[in-house]
């Protein structure tokens, strides 16, 4: 499975400072179910996170998404595109 969110931690003169990259490695940064379940997951990281009090979410070089992808397989089997359910929330 590919890995689209990266998280790197103690950043900052504190190191208090956290950045979460979402980059699929297209450009564009189409969100399928399985990108939505990585950063609900990367946010889900930061619950009991005491050390850390900002966290910057980021895409890519050229856009931060381009919306939902409409070629992901995963994606078009659904009738309805509930982004909660996709991320599993």
């Amino acid at each position: 499975m590919a890995e689209f969110v990266k998280i790197e931690k103690g950043l900052g003169p504190d190191g208090r400072i956290a950045v979460v990259r979402f980059d699929r490695g297209d450009g564009i940064n189409a969100l399928s179910p399985e990108a939505m379940r990585q950063l609900t997951d990367a946010a889900r990281s930061f619950e009991d996170d005491a050390a850390t009090s900002v966290v910057v979410l980021t895409g890519g070089a050229k856009s931060f998404s381009a919306g939902f992808d409409l070629k992901d397989p995963e994606g078009r089997s659904r009738k309805s595109m509930d982004l909660a359910r996709c991320a599993g929330i």
